[in-house]
Formats: C-alpha cells, structure tokens, sequence
C-alpha cells in the first residue's frame, strides 16, 4: 500500500482508544493512490459503520493503516477478512486532503480462506465442568454488541484444518482474552447449545511502520 505523498500532519483522535472490532478487506480496485488502493473496514456485527467523514455507510474506505502506538503508516499489510481492534480516524494527503485511516491496536487474521458468516463472537471456556451433559461452560460474546449468552459446545470448524491452528484455537479459548469467531448458535438434542464455527481468527503481530 503505497504512502506517496502522506504528509506528517494527521486528524487521528486524541488519545486514540481502539475499542471497536472491525473487519477488514484489501481494497482491489486500480486507481491512482490514495484513492484506491487501501482497505475496506466494517463494523463487526453491524449494518453501518460511522466513516471518518462521519457518516454511516455499509462500509467505509480507508486509505491506510496507522499503529495506534507510534501513530505513523504501516508497511504491513492487513490479511483479507482479517478483524482489527481500531478506530477509524483520518490521514492528510498532500493534493488530497484527508481521507480515511484506520487506527490498529490488534489484528486476527482468519485461519482460512473462506468467508466469514453468520455473527462475530468472543468465546471463553470458563473451566466449569458437569457431571451430566449439556454443560454451558463456554461464554460467547457478541462482538460490538452487549448481548452475550452460554453454549455447551463448540465446533472449530475451520481450526481443525491443521494440528497448529487447532491448537491456538484451543489455547485461545481457554485463556481471558478468549477466541474470536464467526459463526452461528443452534439448538442440540439434549437441550444444549451448539457454537458452529464458519471463521475463526488467531492473533497476528500489530502492524508497524
């Protein structure tokens, strides 16, 4: 993602609190930059995403990505249907002005290609284990959102493609900061519910400069 012609100056929020989800898309159209080039970012969970220009869109074009700790570009590229803690700001552009940025403080990126469906949640194993099935052991949050309900399953779908992956997942789940997922909940036959993974996401290294 080509930076010609970025100048220092930027309209980033002052401080920076990256509290939002969104997901992530390289921009594939062919134009000269900025104007193309740079990401699609929406908000996890939700129909509109608020745009640097403050107005709510289905999704928002930004044209770079900036590390929410030194508040400079990134050479980095962010992966496709990748999920960023951010917040979208904006960057000045000499002969463009300012035009949307994202401000990243985490990335996880998808452990496959497939597109991700259904709703984004954060999942956590609370250790409880049950004498008698089913067992809601795991909490699962929906990202962006307050709603936040118990399943007594968890198919990882799209982790169990390798060993590694599995095992993160695995490691992901049972640790406080939880599992990233996309993905649905249904009923199971004995009065249990069943999280059925379409996506799930593993922490990436920050993007830098």
């Amino acid at each position: 993602m080509p930076l010609v012609g970025a100048t220092a100056g930027t309209a980033l929020p002052a401080p920076v609190e990256a509290r939002s989800i969104y997901v992530v898309q390289p921009d594939p159209r062919l134009c000269p930059s900025p104007l193309c080039g740079g990401y699609w970012v929406s908000l996890a969970n939700h129909a509109r995403t608020r745009c640097h220009d403050g107005l709510l869109r289905p999704r928002c074009y930004v044209a770079i990505a900036i590390d929410v700790s030194t508040r400079k570009p990134s050479t980095t590229a962010l992966p496709a249907n990748a999920l960023a803690r951010a917040v979208v700001g904006s960057w000045t552009f000499e002969g463009f002005g300012e035009l949307g940025a994202i401000v990243v403080a985490e990335v996880w990126k998808p452990v496959g290609r497939a597109p991700p469906t259904g709703n984004f949640y954060r999942l956590r194993d609370t250790g409880l284990r049950c004498i008698r099935a089913p067992c809601f052991s795991v909490r699962a949050w929906q990202v962006n959102r307050p709603y936040r309900i118990t399943v007594s399953g968890v198919d990882l779908g799209p982790a169990r493609s390798t060993p590694d992956t599995l095992r993160q997942a695995e490691a992901a789940l049972a640790a406080s900061g939880g599992l990233l997922a996309s993905g649905r909940i249904s009923r199971t036959a004995d009065g249990g519910r069943l999280f059925e993974a379409s996506q799930v996401f593993l922490r990436a290294a920050t993007p830098r400069a």
